[in-house]
């Protein structure tokens, strides 16, 4: 091999390399082995935090995308103490991420979804949530700060491609999270159209929030959940002749 080829394909392989250790997640909980991989905290002064579940082939939610049928799940407290549960980690230090994951519908009897720039200093009552509502009919972006809400965006679910979910499905979710415009995806399809701004929360941990108040112990199934840095450069596909071409 003469020696700008040695050079050339080492320079290629660096490249791909970093650009796959760039795009590799900074997060991941897979509830492998039955056990949650990452600390979680709960949030709004309640003992209920996220735990593993290990599914039976009888729960409605045993065919999970991993095929592993190991789930996180976040589930309400009683009515008669919030109805409530946010669960959240810290986000490897990062402000600008992408956090995503399996959501299963379940019986669409709650307000249910992601949370990103959740602020851990007040028990995570300030936050930014993607949420699907109670009978899965519309679908929210939300700011919450001190645990008074603000709808930022609003979509029904009829207008989905694949349209308004049903119960007892999975579902792919995600938040992109950058300087102060937030951008919403349900199963691929981007919700929003142009970008939210909003400049109140400029990081924060990422995590799951399940809310109904008037009916207590409802179960939040999740799977797969990533956080991922932003701004991975795409290699650049080119022949061996472009390649060569560069050094002449």
């Amino acid at each position: 091999m003469n020696l700008v080829r040695h050079v050339l394909i080492t320079l290629t392989a660096g490249v791909l390399c970093a650009a796959s250790a760039a795009a590799a997640p900074a997060r991941e909980e897979h509830v492998t082995g039955g056990a949650l991989d990452l600390p979680w905290l709960n949030g709004f002064g309640v003992s209920a935090n996220m735990q593993p579940a290990t599914l039976t082939s009888e729960h409605p939610a045993y065919a999970n995308p991993s095929g592993d049928h190991t789930v996180a799940v976040a589930t309400t407290m009683p009515a008669d103490s919030g109805g409530i549960v946010l669960s959240a980690t810290e986000p490897a230090g990062l402000s600008d991420y992408e956090w995503e994951a399996w959501i299963f519908t379940g019986d669409g009897n709650s307000r249910r979804g992601l949370v990103v720039r959740a602020d851990h200093t007040n028990g995570f009552a300030s936050n930014y949530q993607l949420v699907i509502q109670s009978g899965l009919l519309q679908m929210n972006f939300r700011k919450l700060l001190n645990g008074s809400p603000t709808t930022l965006g609003t979509w029904f679910t009829n207008t989905l491609p694949g349209g308004t979910p049903v119960v007892n499905t999975w579902h792919r979710m995600k938040v992109i999270a950058q300087g102060n415009q937030f951008r919403c995806f349900w199963d691929g399809t981007e919700l929003t159209a142009t970008p939210i701004v909003d400049s109140d929360l400029a990081t924060g941990w990422v995590g799951v929030y399940n809310f109904r108040f008037d009916i207590g112990s409802i179960p939040f199934y999740t799977d797969d959940l990533l956080l991922s840095l932003l701004g991975a450069t795409p290699t650049v596909s080119r022949s061996w002749g472009q390649m060569k071409a560069l050094y002449r």
